[in-house]
C-alpha cells in the first residue's frame, strides 16, 4: 500500500496540488483496502483520511493501512472533507468520479479555494504480485464453473437458465459475485457481441457465446467462449477458426512498447483480411482489474498508453453476422517482458456439445 500511496502523492505533486479528494471507490480500495462504498479519500503531503459514516467505521478501522486514519463524519461528508483541506489552497479532484452535484457541494464548501480535476485513471493499470494473485484465484474460479457447466447443456434450456446455473458455480467455489451481467447469447442472437441471457431455448445447430467472470477479493476476471450445439457445420468452422486466428495473433503480437491501438489494428486487419472487417464491431479489448474496464484501452483510442509489464487486459475478438449468428473468443492476459501470458486456461478450439 505504502508504494501506490507513493505514486500517489507523487502524480498530487506533479499536478501542483496541495491535496486532494478522492471520490472513486476502486481508486479507494486500491490505496488504503477499504470494502466499503459511499466514503471519500482526503489525502495531501503528510496525512492521508478515510472520511466514511457510522456504518463502515469498524470495518475501515479494521481494513485500511496503518497510515491511513479513519474519521466517521455525523451530517455532511463534503463539509468533513472541506474541514481537512484547511488552509491548503489548490484542491484535486478526481472528477470523472464526480457528478455535477457532487462538484457543487464540493464547491459550496470550498468557496475560496482553486480546485482542479486531476486524473487517476492510469494509476490502476500496472498491477503488482498481490493484484495478480488475486486474478488468477478469480479466473481458476471462473474456468471451474465452466467446465462443471459445459455437460450439462442440453436442448431445450433457456440461456437464462445456463447464466444461473454458471453464476451459481461460480458463487459455490468462492466468487464474491459475478463480473457484470452474464452474457449467453444462442443461435442469431450470438451475433449481438452484449446479448444479456434472455429467455431463448437453445437448439441444435446453434453458437452459444458465453461471456462471464468472477470476482475474488475484488478483481474481476473476464473471459468468452462461443461452442455450437450439436456438430459444426461448414460456416460454423469458418467464421470460428477465423476469429481463433486472429484472437491467436492478438496473443502473439502483445509486447511492451506497443500501443492498445497498435495491437487493435494487427487483429482488426487480419479480419478485415478474411471479408469480415465490417461484422467486427468493437475493440479488442479493455483493462481489467478491481473494475471490469479500466485502462489500458486496447482499440482504435488507445493511442494515450505504452503497453508495460504487469498490465492486464483482454483480447476479444469477434465475428457477428445479424440474423445468423456470431463467435468471440476472450482471453484476458497480464503482460510480461516476454509478451503475453493468458490467465484463462479452458481451451479455445471450437467445442461441439453433443
Amino acid at each position: 500500500m505504502m508504494q501506490r500511496l507513493g505514486r500517489f502523492l507523487s502524480l498530487m505533486a506533479s499536478e501542483g496540488l496541495d491535496c486532494v479528494i478522492v471520490k472513486d471507490i476502486p481508486t479507494i480500495r486500491y490505496l488504503t483496502g477499504f470494502r466499503g462504498d459511499s466514503s471519500l479519500l482526503y489525502a495531501d503531503s503528510k496525512s492521508t483520511v478515510l472520511i466514511t459514516d457510522g456504518r463502515y467505521t469498524t470495518q475501515a478501522q479494521g481494513e485500511v493501512a496503518k497510515f491511513c486514519r479513519v474519521f466517521t463524519y455525523k451530517d455532511n461528508i463534503w463539509r468533513a472533507a472541506a474541514d481537512f483541506v484547511g488552509t491548503h489552497t489548490k484542491v484535486g479532484f478526481d472528477g470523472a468520479a464526480y457528478s455535477y452535484n457532487d462538484y457543487n457541494s464540493l464547491r459550496a464548501e470550498l468557496p475560496d479555494k482553486t480546485l482542479a480535476s486531476i486524473d487517476l485513471k492510469y494509476l490502476r493499470m500496472v498491477k503488482d504480485e498481490r493484484e495478480l494473485n488475486l486474478m488468477w484465484k478469480a479466473f481458476k474460479i471462473a474456468d471451474r464453473a465452466f467446465l462443471k457447466l459445459l455437460p450439462e447443456i442440453k436442448p431445450g434450456m433457456t440461456e437464462k437458465a445456463l447464466a444461473a446455473r454458471l453464476e451459481y458455480y461460480m458463487s459455490s467455489m468462492g466468487s464474491e459475485k459475478p463480473s457484470f451481467d452474464t452474457i449467453i447469447a444462442s443461435g442469431a442472437r450470438s451475433a449481438l457481441p452484449h446479448g444479456m441471457a434472455s429467455d431463448k431455448e437453445i437448439e441444435i445447430g446453434d453458437f452459444i457465446t458465453f461471456d462471464f467472470g468472477a470476482v475474488y477479493d475484488g478483481y474481476h476476471s473476464d473471459m468468452t467462449r462461443t461452442v455450437v450445439l450439436g456438430m459444426a457445420n461448414s460456416w460454423h468452422k469458418e467464421i470460428y477458426t477465423i476469429v481463433e486466428e486472429a484472437q491467436w495473433r492478438g496473443l502473439k503480437a502483445a509486447k511492451p512498447g506497443m500501443t492498445g491501438a497498435e495491437l487493435d489494428a494487427i487483429v482488426r486487419d487480419y479480419i478485415t483480411s478474411r471479408g469480415y472487417g465490417e461484422n467486427y464491431v468493437h475493440g479488442l479489448g479493455h483493462g481489467v482489474g478491481l473494475e471490469i474496464h479500466e485502462m489500458p484501452n486496447i482499440n482504435k483510442r488507445g493511442t494515450d498508453v505504452v503497453l508495460a509489464p504487469g498490465m492486464t487486459f483482454s483480447i476479444e475478438p469477434g465475428i457477428y453476422i445479424p440474423g445468423k449468428g456470431g463467435v468471440r473468443i476472450e482471453d484476458t492476459v497480464v503482460l510480461t517482458d516476454d509478451g503475453a501470458k493468458v490467465l484463462c486456461g479452458v481451451k479455445k478450439q471450437l467445442m461441439e456439445i453433443v
